[in-house]
């Protein structure tokens, strides 16, 4: 699938977050480090800090972009919460606080302050994006389905620009089914992924819409797939700051050629607007179960008559023949209308019970919860989606 040929593009080095400085947001000086506390003249601050012999209150520094000019300080009680406030900058755009020098993520201040702490302003000069940019990926609802991860990019999946003279802004409405997983790009490539980290909610009113489909750590999950949690109608709107992009050049796939993929940013960010009950009314589909593992099919999807499930009363049964030691699993195909479309939906290790001594017999699992074959020789397996429970037998 496309989002396993993607992995070596998760992976944005700290380093290139640095060269934010070259640009109209730059961190200037030394932003590898924490800067030390400046004393803010010509203003007096109520209350006593630790400093002064009392526990119980902290000190909040906002800093400018460039990681040392302070633009606010706030003494905060211990336990309490910072608060936000909106600076202004002449040519400039705000783009959020964030919790580190080098703007890797923004700050929560919803966190309680339980020490001294450091807050950084991101500001970014306006720079026109010329980029045309589409939603790719793969899932049960219409655009998704057709995109099939990337490989078609049409009308439907083309992001409209807004027409505005000093920022960028990209929406595209449509309806998601839960299990749906999709990112921002450029074209088919991937190239310009804007994935899950890249969020600045998932929540409204309350309520979880999305989440992270994989990706760990700042960098991982800025390129992660994002994952539809609950069906329905969206607004999803991409807001863009191309002046701060950043590179990736230290990664060992980087070149010239193929520079885009390995683009970043620090202060794009998505947003949505869940509308309601899907407007298309859903999408019939017929789901089938095929076998991809590391010696049967190279760890392609190979969707052929061999390798597919049978289903008879909604249980799905394959008889295959394997290899001593094959790590596999299996993967979805989903059908619609005469479109297909890679699934998101995997049978794995864990999908064997518990307490099923005489499947588990047969494989063994790993890490990541693949499948591997105990011995050489013909296996039966039997999956049931209503329970998502697998057997195997062995011969």
């Amino acid at each position: 699938m496309k989002r396993k040929k993607m992995v070596t593009l998760l992976a944005v080095s700290v380093m290139a977050l640095g060269l934010c400085g070259l640009t109209g947001c730059g961190n200037g000086g030394d932003t590898e480090s924490t800067p030390e506390q400046v004393e803010q003249t010509g203003k007096e601050t109520e209350g006593t800090t630790e400093q002064d012999g009392q526990a119980g209150v902290h000190t909040v520094t906002f800093y400018d972009s460039d990681g040392t000019t302070v633009l606010h300080t706030e003494e905060v009680e211990d336990g309490s919460q910072a608060e936000e406030y909106l600076p202004t900058k002449d040519g400039y755009t705000f783009t959020g606080w964030f919790a580190t020098p080098q703007m890797s993520h923004k700050y929560d201040f919803t966190a309680a302050v339980t020490e001294d702490v450091s807050i950084f302003a991101g500001f970014c000069s306006y720079v026109e994006d010329t980029r045309t940019w589409a939603i790719v990926g793969s899932g049960k609802s219409p655009v998704l389905m057709e995109s099939n991860w990337g490989n078609v990019i049409g009308e439907a999946q083309t992001l409209e620009k807004e027409d505005a003279a000093d920022a960028n802004i990209y929406r595209i409405t449509l309806d998601l089914e839960a299990g749906d997983e999709f990112q921002f790009a450029i074209d088919s490539s991937w190239a310009n992924q804007r994935g899950f980290g890249y969020m600045a909610t998932i929540e409204q009113d309350g309520k979880e819409y999305f989440a992270n489909s994989g990706g760990i750590g700042d960098t991982g999950v800025k390129k992660s797939n994002i994952k539809v949690a609950v069906s329905g109608n969206y607004t999803l709107t991409l807001t863009t700051y191309p002046g701060e992009d950043t590179y990736d050049t230290e990664d060992a796939y980087y070149s010239e050629e193929s520079r885009e993929n390995y683009n970043y940013s620090a202060y794009d960010t998505i947003t949505f607007t869940y509308n309601g009950e899907a407007a298309g009314g859903g999408t019939a589909y017929q789901t089938d179960y095929y076998i991809k593992g590391a010696k049967i099919t190279g760890w392609e999807d190979v969707y052929s008559d061999d390798l597919k499930f049978t289903e008879e009363n909604g249980i799905y049964t394959l008889k295959i023949a394997l290899e001593e030691g094959d790590e596999f699993l299996f993967t979805t195909l989903l059908t619609s209308e005469g479109t297909q479309s890679t699934g998101n939906e995997y049978v794995r290790y864990t999908n064997i019970a518990a307490d099923d001594s005489s499947s588990l017999a047969c494989v063994t699992g790993t890490d990541s919860a693949n499948m591997v074959a105990a011995a050489s020789g013909t296996y039966t397996f039997t999956y049931d989606p209503a329970t998502q429970v697998l057997t195997v037998a062995f011969e």
